[in-house]
């Protein structure tokens, strides 16, 4: 492998010396790899994706499209998202294919064929079927396809060892322990198809083991979820992938395993932001074999920027420490922009390990705007009254309610899937949705403000997403909410006050996608309104 790689990407530069051209990774799979806002997931809501964490591990040849989605399966995601990708595709691009946790959704069954938004597959069925067409389109692209088998549930039984769930294996419908086995289906078709395998089921179960249950759950899965994981977690699991990749001698000119500080991203750009109103963005200060052992990690920022920790929740400041010991420090920062004028703002942040000569500098930027001549538009979608409303003729409004009935009990509208809430669902299912999108069909649109009133009535295992898109495939997503846990019989308001730019005649939407943890026909998710406000620029 390692000889295909230099014929591919050697390239000379100056006689006498070689350098390797920038190679890029294609990453699809579910929400154990994919992106999670560093904002709006971190503290108690600390999640993200392994393959989020994966540029830690990149050296700077390397360019990381990760395209994972939460709640897809193989064949969900095909229908969903790959045909745009495949068209990406150039010869010489990886494509890392990790699926297994949403295939499950049908106790291990086949769903209906012609039905492309159900997520269920068989192990030995039409998983196999789409996982061959993703590995025969990307070899017809001339890209490298790499199969990666899921990463294991925190399920432990009463020996301390991972449960056959937890590994993959519905053996408890099966009767047996082959017929359900997603990952080895998965190395049965690595073999099959002579495609390269990293066996992440086999490699974070071992991690995992040897955490243990508690010490799993404290560094390892996000809060009150066995399948989602914190950013260290996310870091242990790509470092896992990474360590077999060179193992095999893939990729190895293109992959580190690096000591000393891990700052991404390299550099945050704002973009416009409007005076007066202050906007935030996550750095990760990631720390490994630190000298010395104990101490500070300095952080130090200029105005119009200022720095907050997520970690210990100080407030903004421009000069920040973060303790550290045992040689690792991993902190997640607010970056927040409050531009005073309408310029553009430039400076360098600098990271430096305290009493060591050991830093890093990024570049941080932004551009000021004035809200001076802006007229304020507002539009709210509100079910009791089934419609979306506006006073401005400057917006065009619509709504659209997929995979759920709604209806009016006291006055509340509240909704429900057709057949009610199903088993098993831990995440997103894109085909249960309310949406909400507004318009501007003369002017550019600066949306400041999306918020919600949501709730749930009948218990306490509703949860929710809420996103936004210039896509109606939301192949790209801003994020307002993500796996939310409502209180039962209240009412919840959620706030998102970042600036997004929706170009003339372009159309914004936002989505809320609720689930149930557990198969119920008398629970209800509830909304009371979502609004969105913003400004418009005649000129």
């Amino acid at each position: 492998m390692k000889k295909l790689l230099f014929l591919i990407f050697f390239s000379v530069t100056i006689p006498g010396s070689l350098s390797f051209a920038q190679v890029r990774i294609l990453t699809i799979g579910d929400s154990t790899m994919a992106d999670y806002d560093e904002v709006k997931n971190s503290g108690e809501k600390e999640k993200r994706g392994w393959a989020q964490m994966l540029p830690l591990f990149l050296k700077d040849n390397v360019k990381l499209d990760n395209a994972a989605k939460n709640g897809r399966s193989s064949k969900s995601f095909y229908y969903e998202f790959w045909g745009k990708l495949r068209e990406t595709l150039k010869p010489g691009d990886y494509v890392f294919i990790q699926f297994g946790h949403n295939d499950e959704k049908a106790d291990g069954q086949d769903t209906d064929e012609n039905d492309k938004s159900q997520r269920g597959t068989a192990a030995w069925g039409q998983y196999q079927k789409y996982m061959e067409l993703y590995i025969s389109e990307s070899r017809e692209k001339g890209a490298i396809p790499i199969l990666l088998t899921p990463v294991v549930r925190r399920l432990f039984d009463k020996n301390n060892n991972i449960t056959d769930k937890g590994l993959h294996n519905l053996a408890e419908f099966a009767g047996n322990d082959s017929t359900m086995n997603y990952p080895l289906a998965m190395r049965y078709l690595a073999k099959k198809m002579n495609v390269p395998l990293v066996d992440m089921t086999l490699s974070t179960e071992k991690l995992v083991k040897e955490y243990g249950a508690e010490k799993s759950k404290e560094i390892i899965y996000a809060k009150d979820d066995n399948t989602h994981l914190k950013a260290m977690g996310g870091i242990l699991f790509s470092k896992l992938a990474v360590e077999d990749l060179i193992r095999q001698d893939i990729l190895t000119d293109y992959l580190s395993l690096p000591s000393g500080l891990q700052i991404k991203p390299s550099a945050v750009d704002f973009g416009r932001q409007f005076v007066g109103r202050a906007s935030a963005k996550t750095l990760s200060v990631i720390g490994m074999n630190l000298e010395p052992k104990e101490g500070y990690v300095m952080v130090s920022v200029k105005e119009p920027f200022s720095v907050f920790d997520l970690n210990n929740k100080m407030g903004f400041s421009q000069v920040h420490a973060i303790p550290y010991s045992n040689g690792t420090v991993n902190a997640q920062l607010q970056i927040r922009f409050d531009p005073v004028s309408s310029k553009e703002y430039k400076q360098e942040a600098v990271i430096k390990v305290d009493k060591s000569s050991e830093s890093q500098t990024i570049e941080l930027k932004g551009k000021g705007k004035a809200v001076k001549g802006g007229k304020e538009i507002s539009a709210m979608y509100i079910p009791t009254r089934r419609f979306a409303s506006t006073a401005q003729k400057d917006l065009e409004t619509g709504y659209e309610i997929d995979g759920l009935k709604t209806e009016l009990i006291d006055g509340m509208s509240i909704f429900i899937p057709y057949d009610g809430w199903p088993s098993g669902d831990i995440d997103v299912n894109a085909t249960r949705y309310i949406e909400f999108s507004v318009t501007a069909p003369k002017h550019n649109l600066y949306i400041d403000n999306v918020s919600f009133n949501v709730g749930a009535i009948g218990g306490k295992d509703m949860y929710f997403t809420a996103l936004g898109s210039l896509n109606k495939d939301f192949s790209e997503t801003d994020t307002f909410a993500v796996m939310e846990n409502l209180p039962n019989g209240k009412l919840t308001e959620y706030n998102s006050f970042d600036i997004i730019e929706v170009p003339k005649g372009k159309t914004y939407y936002v989505r809320i996608y609720p689930w149930n943890k557990k198969a119920a026909s008398d629970k209800y998710f509830r909304i009371e309104r979502i609004s969105i406000k913003g400004l418009i620029f005649k000129k």
